[in-house]
């Protein structure tokens, strides 16, 4: 565990952000010649934070309410100006203000979240007058999770958001969706300190997203990080402590086991003799002689069941009505999982600082502008091999070691390293990556020539210079003397020496750069609102990279325009589109127009309708439009281009250009509905249909040119995708009294994509599928199927292999081998047998649902998430014996044999081979069903009293114990692994436990 009293640097930036806060107050005290002060609160008298205060058609800023509560209004207020209080889950409130005196704002629940925020590329809007599909998590359900990642902290709480996709994959080449962080295109956010995010959006279909080009046909996911406000200054500070322990080890069997598995093997591969004689099978079990008989297992002996975080955050937020600030800072450590002998030099783990201030400053009436500061830093000590889990494997278990007595390090002739000298002796890699982004920007209000009109611009920068420390060894390898059987003996495999640590050191970096300038137009006219903006935005971008192509920045120019039309509060509809370029295509066809239209029809606030006591709130929307992709899954930058490589004085065409490359083009239409009932009952649905054109990929049907190989003809934007899917979220809200309360909500979402054209050559009548890609899902898996015809799927014989008529490409059956379909009748088990099964490695069903409650001063929550109809093949270490030479696991224990075929017992898995057989291949044998369900987090957390609390000038105090990952229910066929991890020799999934706590000052 790290002594956080040894690091100076968060210390003094603690000290530093202290200070600044203080003084911010100081200045904010000394603001504002009128104060209006007031409170809001919920029908049962609990001080509601967060709640926003605003004075439309005023200069007055906009304020928030405070941890008890409280807001405060500075500026000048006229009789009868309208404020409005707004708090997502709680009905908007507009009061007329009257005279000087103190606000006491009460505000009702809302479940269906009308006048919740979305977050939209154009701005911020109520739900209700959103015709795009938009999803907004706020600050506040990101609180009650305790990840120390965004992404983590998403899953289980976004309809259609899964594994890194947004309504699962609907082209054949890259599909990420765009990250934008404040604005601004980021490759990824990893790099943010979940504390300071204010929202995420995910933005789904064309009318969301269509403003970014060929940027936005893979959705968009859009953060914003929390900013000040014209009110009282908090700090706020965020520490836990959390205990990760692993879900699953895997079954490692004993050197008697492995030993006679080994056999067993040897035997069936058709070789004589045994390696392991019957009285080593005994030593090993007996286990008297661990020096001539070892029984390891390396995975214990290496690997940390048990690894600590700690984790500390401080902020401070707040300001006045010319200046707002937010300021936060974070540390964390976290420990390695690899267990090292104490002579490592450096400590393997990871330290990240973070810091970010977000800055609003209001000159005068008429021009306000930003600055936005962030960096963080992450410093990681890993080991020298990053094969650490997949070399446990490459050890059988009866190998004496890991030193010799005198401590030198033990290898095996099939293997030149071993686990120990990957941690302890090889060296280290210490990376030291940054992230640092910059952004700021003006905006001018010009009322003065036309009411509602105004002006801005952006400047943005993000870069990621990045560090790496090679400190490498080389070091004395010894192996077991096998001529000497009575006493323990080693001889020096090879010439390495003991050599001193060298140090070497690389550096990389990207950079990002966004300009962007906007005008603005938003007014009323009677019961007509109409709003309009138009951006120019360039993007630059630099990759890391030695390549000549890749020297260049990328370079993105974009046009943009929307505009918006609302009636009453009745009927709402918005034009967004785009006319955007890029350099990657040639000079004639380089930019594209992206159009899109939606529109909301509110019709819970029609008089018959409206004050009706059991539909409280119901909306249809739809959408209609088109958005793009250039992420075409290759490494080769100008397409349109010939690509020509060199060796020596040759040099070599090494593909063809295209000079009518594109673009893929996706037309996506979204149609849904949303309806509260009893003000307790909410549920919404959606359907969307994607078409996306003009994938690109390499064409197949084209015959390969004379002299030129097919993998260097031009490739072509031919391919084409239909997805479809829906997804349904429900929820329930009740206030029993005012000291319980309940909540729950889940989703349900359908994805679903047939590759309808891939430019796929027709592979001939004698396959049992001609096409592999045309017609199926993406990613759909393929294998062999197994005939059970015989009852239990193997050949029990040499009679029977022969019988069978049937000849396989590649290893011969053996007995004990899988007996496959011949799905062509040729007589032979080759690729024209192969065919679909199962789905694909993207879920088509994931669900999730959160619980709260409260009761008195305890809160409880709880997360759970899973998916559904998804597949992939089990392969490798812990499923194919011949791995590394053998590896054995639990099922191999029951492998078939003749004995056991004919007693009747059970077979668990295919005869053993020590070189690999047919049975080791994709076949439904090894298909894995991924489905499962998961209980992602629970929380309970209680506030401590405010007489409590306050006598430490606190003006809240809570506690928490958090657990994530409590359990999975799935599907899997060795209890060696999750459903979470890719192989037994991946790091395994882990539980966590979270004990920590949040104050506010």
């Amino acid at each position: 565990m790290i002594n956080l009293k040894n690091y100076r640097i968060p210390k003094i930036l603690f000290l530093l952000l202290i200070t600044f806060i203080s003084t911010m107050e100081h200045a904010n005290a000394q603001q504002g010649d009128f104060t209006l002060n007031g409170s809001v609160k919920d029908v049962f008298g609990h001080e509601l934070p967060g709640a926003t205060i605003s004075c439309p058609e005023t200069d007055i800023s906009s304020t928030v309410s405070g941890e008890d509560g409280s807001f405060i209004i500075k500026g000048s207020l006229t009789q009868n100006q309208v404020i409005i209080i707004s708090l997502n889950n709680y009905k908007s409130k507009e009061i007329i203000f009257q005279e000087e005196e103190d606000l006491n704002i009460v505000l009702e629940s809302d479940v269906s979240g009308r006048d919740n925020t979305i977050s939209l590329l154009t701005g911020d809007r109520t739900k209700s007058s959103v015709g795009a599909s938009a999803f907004t998590l706020t600050a506040d359900a990101l609180s009650r999770t305790r990840a120390t990642g965004l992404g983590s902290a998403l899953t289980g709480r976004i309809p259609g958001y899964a594994n890194g996709y947004i309504r699962g994959k609907s082209t054949l080449n890259g599909d990420s969706p765009t990250i934008i962080v404040d604005g601004m295109v980021t490759d990824n956010y990893g790099y943010l300190n979940l504390n300071d995010v204010e929202s995420v959006t995910v933005l789904k279909d064309a009318a969301a997203t269509s403003l970014y080009g060929f940027q936005s046909a893979s959705g968009i996911v859009s953060v914003k990080t929390k900013k000040g406000y014209n009110g009282e200054s908090t700090i706020k500070v965020t520490a836990n402590y959390t205990m990760e322990d692993a879900m699953v080890s895997p079954t490692v069997l004993n050197s008697a086991q492995y030993a006679s598995l080994y056999n067993e093997a040897w035997a069936n591969d058709g070789n004589s003799g045994t390696i392991y004689s019957p009285y080593d099978i005994e030593q090993y079990a007996s286990g008297e002689n661990l020096d001539l008989y070892p029984n390891n297992n390396w995975y214990d002996m290496f690997i940390d069941p048990l690894v600590e975080t700690q984790n500390i955050h401080v902020s401070g937020r707040g300001g006045s009505e010319t200046f707002k600030y937010y300021v936060g800072m974070g540390y964390l450590h976290q420990d390695s999982p690899y267990q090292t002998d104490g002579t490592v030099s450096e400590t393997y783990g990871t330290n990240q600082f973070s810091l970010g201030s977000n800055l609003d400053i209001k000159v005068n009436d008429y021009i306000s502008g930003y600055m936005n500061l962030s960096a963080k830093v992450n410093n990681n000590i890993d080991t020298k091999g990053s094969n650490i889990y997949t070399s446990i494997f490459n050890q059988p278990p009866t190998i004496y070691g890991p030193t010799t007595p005198e401590g030198h390090v033990i290898i095996t002739e099939t293997d030149a390293t071993s686990t120990y000298a990957l941690i302890n002796r090889s060296g280290y890699v210490k990376t030291t990556g940054t992230n640092i982004t910059s952004l700021s920007g003006l905006n001018i209000d010009l009322k003065k020539l036309l009411p509602g009109l105004s002006a801005g611009g952006d400047l943005m920068y993000y870069s990621t210079p990045t560090s790496y420390i090679n400190a490498s060894t080389d070091y004395v390898r010894y192996r077991r003397d096998e001529t000497v059987t009575d006493s323990l003996a080693f001889v020096q495999y090879g010439s390495n020496e003991d050599e001193p640590l060298t140090l070497a050191k690389t550096v990389s970096t990207s950079y990002r750069t966004q300009f962007q300038g906007h005008l603005s137009y938003e007014n009323t006219f009677g019961d007509h609102g109409v709003s309009s903006n138009v951006l120019i935005q360039k993007q630059y971008y630099s990759a890391p990279s030695n390549d000549d192509d890749a020297i260049e920045p990328y370079i993105k120019m974009t046009y943009g325009f929307n505009a918006s039309y609302s009636y009453k509060n009745l009927f709402y509809a918005d034009f967004v589109s785009s006319v955007q370029g890029s350099e990657q295509f040639n000079s004639g066809s380089r930019y594209g127009y992206f159009p899109s239209l939606s529109a909301a029809l509110v019709l819970s606030n029609y008089d018959f309708l409206k004050n009706d006591k059991t539909v409280s709130f119901l909306k249809f929307y739809a959408s209609h439009g088109y958005t793009g992709n250039d992420n075409l899954g290759t490494s080769d930058r100008y397409l349109y281009k010939d690509n020509l490589t060199s060796s020596g004085t040759r040099i070599f065409e090494d593909r063809l250009g295209n000079p009518n490359i594109t673009w893929e083009t996706s037309r996506i239409a979204n149609i849904g509905f949303e309806i509260g009932l009893w003000d307790q009952l909410s549920l919404s649905f959606e359907y969307f249909d994607d078409k996306r054109t003009d994938i690109l990929l390499n064409n197949q049907i084209i015959p390969s040119m004379n002299g030129v190989a097919s993998s260097s003809l031009p490739l072509m934007n031919q391919g084409e995708v239909q997805s479809y899917g829906f997804e349904t979220v429900l929820g329930y809200q009740k206030d029993f009294s005012e000291d319980l309360s309940f909540g729950v909500n889940g989703y349900f979402a359908f994805n679903d994509n047939e590759v309808v054209n891939a430019a796929e050559l027709y592979k001939g009548d004698d396959y049992a599928y001609p096409y592999t890609t045309t017609g199926q899902r993406i990613g759909q898996n393929w294998g062999y199927l197994i005939d059970y015809s015989n009852g239990n799927g193997y050949f029990n014989s040499e009679a029977e292999i022969t019988g069978s008529g049937l000849s396989y490409d590649g290893n011969s059956p053996r007995p004990g081998d899988f007996k496959y379909q011949d799905l062509n009748n040729d007589g032979v088990i080759d690729t024209r047998d192969r065919a679909p099964m199962g789905y694909s490695s993207i879920p088509r069903i994931t669900y999730g649902g959160e619980l709260n409650m409260k009761w008195k001063r305890f809160d409880l929550s709880a997360l759970v998430f899973g998916q559904s109809q998804v597949t992939s093949f089990n392969s490798g270490a812990g499923y194919y014996e011949s791995y590394s030479g053998g590896t054995f696991f639990s099922q191999h224990l029951n492998a078939w044999t003749p004995e056991r075929y004919a007693n009747g017992d059970e077979i668990t898995a295919p005869a053993l081979s020590l070189n690999g057989s047919s049975s080791n291949t994709a076949n439904n044998y090894y298909l894995q069903d991924k489905s499962y369900f998961q209980l992602r987090e629970v929380t309970l957390s209680y506030s401590i009293p405010e007489n409590w609390s306050n006598t430490m000038s606190m003006k809240d105090a809570r506690i928490f114990f958090s657990a994530r990952n409590l359990f999975y229910l799935d599907n899997m066929k060795s209890d060696d692994q999750t459903v979470a991890m890719s192989g037994v020799n991946t790091s395994p999934s882990r539980r966590a436990f979270v004990l920590g706590f949040n104050l506010t000052f």
